[in-house]
């Protein structure tokens, strides 16, 4: 009784195996169709035939051109997301690059928080529907007395964001109030960073509130974002005259 395996068969004459012909290859082919259809590295390689071979041979060069087609269109595809998205990397740059400096010129501390978190500074610089500047307190919501920065009870930071945790970005979310104040309504999607902006004081937020529901989502990188959160904090530290960070 005779029994097929995975290997095309091959006569052999005192255990030396003989040269595997293409009829043995056609025979091995005719039990695994399934072969090229898992094996596109193969059909790679395979030598596309003429149109004067046959009806049959046609038909695999039709599906060996069809499938190279395939390929190109997904190339073609992955080019242009590719294109899309680092247009829109650089749009990004360039608004933190010129936000960043913006910051930096500012005359005073009090116009550095005017800018800060002001509808006419960073907000409209970065297109997002409010940015809020956030610290925590010793002794709960009192006495921090800086006009538009908001006051958060000790452990907000953590809170928030996460035990630890430097950046989150969500979308679709519901904006907070006491995050956002009266524009909480308008923000759909959130980038919050954390702020150190001394061994001295306590930890910071920067929270950015976005009109569109995924114009900050998990996935984005968060390079850009803690670059300018390391700008803030460096304006905050030398107005202030606080000591270095942590």
């Amino acid at each position: 009784m005779s029994q097929h395996n995975d290997r095309p068969e091959a006569q052999r004459i005192d255990d030396a195996p003989l040269a595997i012909t293409a009829a043995d290859v056609t025979a091995y082919l005719r039990r695994h169709p399934e072969l090229l259809a898992n094996d596109p590295d193969l059909i790679a390689a395979l030598v596309p035939p003429s149109q004067s071979t046959g009806r049959n041979v046609l038909d695999m060069q039709h599906f060996m051109i069809g499938r190279l087609q395939n390929q190109v269109r997904m190339l073609r595809d992955i080019q242009s997301e590719l294109i899309e998205a680092s247009s829109l990397n650089s749009l990004a740059r360039e608004q933190v690059h010129a936000a960043a400096l913006r910051l930096l010129d500012a005359k005073s501390f009090e116009h550095l928080i005017e800018f800060a978190t002001g509808p006419e500074g960073l907000a409209r610089m970065l297109g997002v529907r409010a940015a809020t500047l956030c610290i925590e307190t010793a002794n709960g919501v009192s006495g921090i007395g800086i006009r538009g920065v908001r006051v958060l009870e000790p452990g907000g930071v953590d809170r928030i964001l996460g035990l630890g945790t430097q950046c989150r970005l969500a979308a679709h979310v519901r904006g907070s109030r006491g995050l956002y104040g009266g524009l909480a309504e308008d923000v759909n999607s959130e980038a919050l960073v954390r702020l150190d902006f001394s061994a001295s004081t306590p930890p910071g937020l920067l929270a950015l509130g976005g009109f569109e529901a995924e114009q900050f989502h998990p996935d984005q990188a968060i390079d850009l974002l803690e670059f300018l959160a390391r700008i803030v904090e460096r304006c905050v530290r030398q107005w202030l005259e606080l000591p270095p960070a942590r």
